[in-house]
């Protein structure tokens, strides 16, 4: 049986692809595991899997998979570089750099593969006697490679499309191997599913056994957003806190650069001193970034001031009377 579908695909290379679980042949089988292969550049040198969260250490310029990379920096005492095997020496050598170019990219082939699976998923007849022609054999390397496996075709992933399918052994592939599958989302859609199912196989207690998984994994789930809940909750308390003690301070200083600062029984005039109403001295942009450091006008300006103010006032009454 075949399933079309309207995307692109690894598997098939084409616009149109047809998916099928039809028996390979060695040459067959080589062709599709060399076809879904990602490139080089998208492995991991230390995981040899395709990249999840990569990075750049500093200390040799190569892109490792985060965690590898930080257990292998904390693993030695002199490290080196996994791939050249030199000291990774200087001030940066351990530092890490998110690398968002390589990480795009493996997203968009995880993505892909993830279309696959679900095309090959839906490919399967429901009846759950009925073997596959290839074994699953295009299913499994999918799924080994690193699919992204919470791409949907018409709202479905591949482990629902799987269970309406009723491929225990599948499913259980899921859930053993260490794939980043989520089920909270959907775990009641799930749930009802694998009980409806349940009723209607002989083999009910492998399913039985999916069911405690699938509930095992979502509680997990939920347990770890809780967690990571908190701890964000946690982090925008503090930084609100500190962003009002910031904000006290600014307020502080603001008053007393207004006020002055009393030393030693003196009082000393911080900025620019107090501006009188009307035509005064107004400082600059460039004063006012370096106030501390301007000093106050002098008399003879202030005197000079005072006797434009008065002018300026006796112009102003001679207007308004004329008027």
């Amino acid at each position: 049986r075949q399933y079309r579908c309207t995307m692109a695909s690894l598997s098939g290379a084409t616009t149109f692809a047809e998916y099928t679980n039809d028996k390979l042949t060695k040459e067959e089988a080589q062709e599709f595991v060399s076809r879904i292969t990602p490139p080089r550049d998208l492995i991991c040198p230390i995981t040899i899997s395709i990249f999840q969260d990569p990075v750049i250490a500093l200390g040799d310029g190569q892109t490792y998979e985060r965690n590898a990379i930080e257990t292998w920096l904390q693993t030695q005492r002199n490290p080196r570089s996994p791939v050249t095997n030199a000291f990774m020496d200087g001030d940066d050598a351990l530092k890490l750099v998110t690398n968002k170019a390589v990480g795009d990219m493996a997203a968009r082939f995880r993505e892909n593969l993830g279309r696959d699976l679900v095309g090959f998923a839906k490919a399967i007849d429901v009846d759950y006697d009925l073997p596959l022609g290839d074994k699953g054999f295009r299913i499994k390397n999918i799924l080994e490679i690193g699919a992204d496996l919470s791409v949907c075709i018409d709202g479905e992933n591949a482990f629902e499309v799987l269970i309406k399918k009723g491929r225990v052994k599948l499913l259980q592939l899921f859930l053993s191997h260490e794939t980043h599958l989520s089920v909270l989302s959907k775990s009641n859609v799930m749930v009802e599913m694998i009980k409806k199912t349940i009723d209607q196989t002989n083999d009910q207690r492998a399913w039985r056994d999916i069911l405690r998984k699938v509930e095992e994994r979502a509680q997990l789930e939920l347990e770890r957003k809780q967690k990571q809940d908190e701890a964000r909750n946690q982090y925008n308390s503090q930084h609100r806190n500190r962003q009002r003690e910031l904000a006290n301070e600014a307020r502080t200083i603001g008053a007393m650069n207004r006020n002055g600062t009393v030393v030693n029984g003196s009082l000393i005039q911080n900025g620019l001193g107090e501006l009188e109403d009307g035509i005064g001295y107004f400082p600059s942009l460039s004063a006012l970034q370096f106030q501390g450091s301007v000093p106050p006008p002098p008399s003879s300006f202030a005197e000079y001031e005072l006797k434009e103010q008065k002018r300026l006032n006796f112009i102003i009454k001679c207007l308004t009377g004329a008027i």
